[in-house]
């Protein structure tokens, strides 16, 4: 089962992810009760929003974060390469 929106929560903040056209109709939801364009709500909220979203039957999960830290991805030497480092 595919969802129509993701989020990532980091710390105080979290933002809501478009996953598919019925992902976008929600994020545009959002975004217009919210008055922003960004998507993110404090994550105070976060449950109350995702009871709303699943109540009005969108599919919503966590984002997967990749394992890499910032330390591996600057270590990469193919990604130093491609910035010419």
């Amino acid at each position: 089962m595919k969802s129509d929106l993701t989020y990532l929560t980091t710390g105080l903040f979290t933002v809501f992810f478009p996953e598919n056209k019925q992902g976008e109709i929600a994020y545009n939801e959002l975004c217009e009760a919210l008055g922003n364009n960004s998507g993110k709500i404090y994550t105070h909220h976060l449950k109350n929003v995702l009871n709303q979203l699943k109540t009005a039957g969108y599919k919503v999960s966590r984002a997967k974060m990749p394992k890499e830290t910032i330390e591996d991805i600057l270590n990469d030497k193919m990604f130093m390469n491609e910035l010419g480092i």
